[in-house]
């Protein structure tokens, strides 16, 4: 008697926890209309190729804007600190074999000068 009104119980809370669930689920949720919702699994839902084909693309490009966002956050962050953004000019060094090789072409060009001068 016991045993039989416990499971008489159990099954009526079963049948009712599943009609709600099966009514929770049939909403779209806040934002997406039933419109969509049907129209994007015709399109990409029926198949298992779609769907696979959806997932990868959507890898592909979360994947490109994640990398985008990062790598500005990382320029913006070390910005003069990576060899693309350091001011090499600050650091020329003239040696000195640069400038004897000045000193000597100055000296080839009077020279080429004056020779012209006597002509």
């Amino acid at each position: 008697m016991i045993t039989t009104a416990f499971r008489s119980s159990l099954r009526s809370g079963m049948r009712r926890a599943a009609t709600t669930q099966s009514y929770r689920s049939a909403t779209s949720g806040p934002g997406l209309s039933p419109n969509f919702l049907s129209s994007w699994y015709n399109m990409f839902g029926k198949s298992n190729a779609a769907y696979i084909t959806w997932i990868v693309a959507g890898v592909i490009v979360a994947e490109g804007i994640t990398g985008f966002g990062i790598n500005t956050v990382w320029a913006s962050v070390n910005k003069g600190r990576t060899f693309d953004t350091v001011d090499w000019s600050k650091f020329v060094v003239e040696d000195e074999d640069e400038e004897e090789e000045e000193e000597e072409e100055e000296e080839e060009e009077e020279e080429e000068e004056e020779e012209e001068e006597e002509e």
